[in-house]
């Protein structure tokens, strides 16, 4: 099994062509900030409708980021334990946990370091 890795850290992102319900949707991920913990959101928009947006709970930090395998995932450092949670973009499912004594753990904890502004957001479309 290889190792993903994980790269492109922001703040909200655009992603049209996201699967729903056997139809195309575009997602809007968003990280809330609310004094010193942070969220990741998303809500999706089809023909016009946007639908229920899903949350996180609040970990110390969190970002959007890109995985080595084309997909989305949302980096959180966690509140308790410090641990890096990695989640899928389904906001259903943890991908992996990495812990400090993994050796993946410094450079992905580099990621959380962006600027506290909103960055502009990347649009990708997936085929």
């Amino acid at each position: 099994m290889e190792t993903k890795t994980y790269s492109n850290p922001r703040l909200e992102a655009i992603i049209s062509n996201w699967p729903f319900g056997g139809k195309r949707a575009t997602a809007y991920f968003q990280i809330d900030q609310h004094g010193n913990k942070e969220r990741g959101t998303r809500f999706l928009t089809l023909n016009g409708k946007q639908f229920a947006t899903k949350k996180l709970t609040f970990a110390h930090k969190a970002r959007i980021v890109d995985g080595s395998d084309g997909r989305t995932y949302i980096l959180e450092l966690t509140r308790y334990g410090g641990f890096i949670s990695v989640k899928r973009g389904d906001m259903k499912y943890d991908e992996e946990n990495i812990f400090p004594d993994n050796p993946r753990y410094e450079g992905l904890k580099e990621l959380f370091v962006i600027s506290p502004v909103k960055d502009v957001p990347t649009v990708l479309i997936v085929d």
